[in-house]
């Protein structure tokens, strides 16, 4: 059986590792900019924000604000296995496209099945949602965010498409986007825009109204990446 393809991402992190090993990179050396890896790798600013995550969760570098990142470790002890514990099988900005797409591919069929518990479930969520933002309570708004989401994907009456969504929603359980979120998505701005965006979504459930449904996921999504592009 021939092995599934892993995104850039994978093979970025491993070769800033072996780079580290082989003493190409010491402990002390400045990363170069994101734009310049970016560059380098011919990926996305995406893509090279969520191997920098991955590299400070497994503390071989660090962050100083106004300055840069930073070699603070040598001690590479990893293995082929230790990425996909991370959810680092695929990359982050193939991640959002696809949820883009299978949210709004599903949109008919979530509101044929869109009932009034659901309504009530969703705007019990929306309050919590909108007070973790007030907290600026970062486990809680991803929480919230992902029960979201959740809901969406079980009104999904095809179970196959039901496990690709949950699926694409591990994710933003791991330690890789709780990272990402806290560094680039984490401003009061754009809580404040995320919370205006799910409460969008939702008012287009409420209503059944399909055209605001896919427009409302558009700009969801559209939030998400300009927000991981921009910051």
């Amino acid at each position: 059986m021939r092995e599934l393809k892993k995104g850039k991402s994978v093979e970025i992190v491993r070769d800033i590792l072996k780079k580290i090993k082989n003493s190409i990179l010491k402990v002390g050396d400045k990363l170069p900019s994101e734009r310049s890896l970016a560059k380098e790798y011919g990926v996305s600013r995406i893509v090279i924000r969520e191997v920098v995550s991955y590299l400070k969760a497994i503390g071989v570098i660090e962050s100083i604000q106004g300055s840069g990142n930073y070699i603070i470790s040598s001690d590479i002890s990893f293995n082929n296995n230790d990425l996909d514990s991370f959810d680092m099988y695929y990359d982050i900005d193939e991640l959002i496209e696809a949820r883009r797409i299978m949210e709004k591919t599903v949109a008919p069929m979530v509101l044929n099945r869109m009932d009034p518990y659901t309504i009530a479930d969703l705007e019990r969520l929306m309050k919590k949602y909108e007070t973790a933002v007030r907290n600026q309570d970062l486990e809680n708004i991803i929480l919230c965010d992902i029960e979201f989401h959740r809901i969406y994907a079980s009104m999904v009456p095809n179970a196959i498409l039901m496990d690709v969504l949950s699926k694409l929603l591990e994710y933003m359980k791991g330690i890789i986007w709780r990272n990402l979120k806290k560094e680039y998505l984490f401003s009061e701005l754009y809580n404040k825009i995320s919370l205006e965006n799910h409460k969008r979504i939702f008012n287009a459930l409420k209503d059944r109204n399909l055209k605001q449904l896919l427009k409302s996921i558009d700009k969801h999504y559209d939030s998400i990446v300009q927000g991981l592009e921009s910051a």
